[in-house]
């Protein structure tokens, strides 16, 4: 069987004697100055202080009297306020029910004495990021003379270690060896954890009101546990690094590594642990430059520095700031 829908009395007050708080349905009629109800001043009252509207049939929303704007019952012919027919009006407006109704909303904040200010600090911000952005993008041309060229050239050695790893034990590497494996949370799940519910208030529009509840599952966080192993693994790692700069040579030149350490194992090709080979290379060149008291240092590709002997000069462009373009150098 359905549960019996319980009907609660809006409530209104009037606008002539401001009395407050009567009842929607069942006070038409201001019980102070006889004043008509107006139905568009209607209102929920606040959460636990509903009355339930007694012997209530619900016949439908209020028809709002054109001559008078008198809120009347469906079921009425005519208006209880003034006696005009139903015929050529329209339903009263529903009241919404909004979230914190009884708090008042923030009144806007009047603008401060002396705003212009701020408006004139944020004009000066803009004109100042204007001026340093000319500062910064806008060059002139100079000439100066490189005083200094370096360079340096290194290449890494990479020896086959034995390294401690960890991975999810579904995803081993099938050359890991001294395994061992521990339960660890990998991830979480949400997981239902009852509901959680509200009532919702629904204007019937004819002074009275319902209560629905409305309910929403409510989740929880589970962790998902799996094995995660951990396990030794022989990889090739960056074990030294060999240097060679301008310091040893005015031509660039690739370092010497020396003889490697290239043990092959017995078993086929594969790698034993100690032996070496070459890894990635590195290399860098800059030029120091001089003009006007001033100097800067730029890195360059090799082609630019080799075409910029020492005590050679070279056009060059130069910010307002101070700063050197180094892109500039062809």
């Amino acid at each position: 069987m359905a549960e019996k829908e319980i009907f609660y009395e809006m409530l209104w007050d009037c606008a002539q004697c401001n009395t407050r708080g009567m009842l929607g349905g069942s006070h038409r009629h201001c019980p102070t100055c006889g004043a008509a109800q107006d139905p568009a001043h209607r209102y929920f009252p606040k959460p636990g202080e509903e009355v339930e509207a007694k012997n209530h049939k619900y016949v439908g929303t209020d028809w709002s009297c054109a001559y008078c704007n008198s809120p009347n019952s469906a079921a009425a012919a005519h208006c209880t306020n003034c006696g005009a027919g139903q015929d050529g009006t329209k339903p009263v407006a529903i009241i919404a029910d909004t979230v914190n109704a009884s708090i008042p909303l923030p009144t806007p904040a009047a603008t401060a004495p002396g705003s212009h200010w701020v408006r004139w600090v944020f004009g000066l911000l803009a004109l100042a990021m204007v001026v340093i952005g000319i500062m910064f993008f806008t060059t002139r041309e100079t000439t100066a003379t490189v005083s200094q060229r370096n360079w340096e050239r290194n290449i890494q050695i990479e020896r086959m270690l034995s390294v401690s790893d960890s991975a999810w034990c579904e995803s081993l590497p099938a050359d890991a060896y001294s395994i061992s494996r521990s339960k660890e949370v990998r991830s979480t799940r949400r997981v239902e954890d009852g509901q959680d519910c509200h009532d919702e208030r629904q204007d019937k529009g004819d002074g009275t009101f319902v209560k629905n509840r409305i309910c929403s599952p409510r989740y929880r966080s589970e962790p998902v546990y799996d094995y995660l192993c951990h396990f030794q693994i022989n990889r090739w790692q960056t074990y030294r690094t060999v240097k060679a700069s301008s310091q040893d040579s005015l031509v660039p030149m690739w370092p010497g590594v020396g003889r490697l350490s290239n043990t092959v194992g017995t078993m086929g090709p594969m790698v034993t642990l100690g032996a070496e080979r070459l890894g990635s290379r590195h290399e860098s060149y800059a030029l120091t430059l001089t003009a006007g008291g001033k100097t800067w240092t730029c890195n360059v590709s090799e082609p630019v520095w080799t075409k910029h002997p020492e005590e050679t000069t070279t056009p060059i462009k130069v910010r307002m700031t101070g700063g050197v373009d180094c892109g500039s150098l062809k």
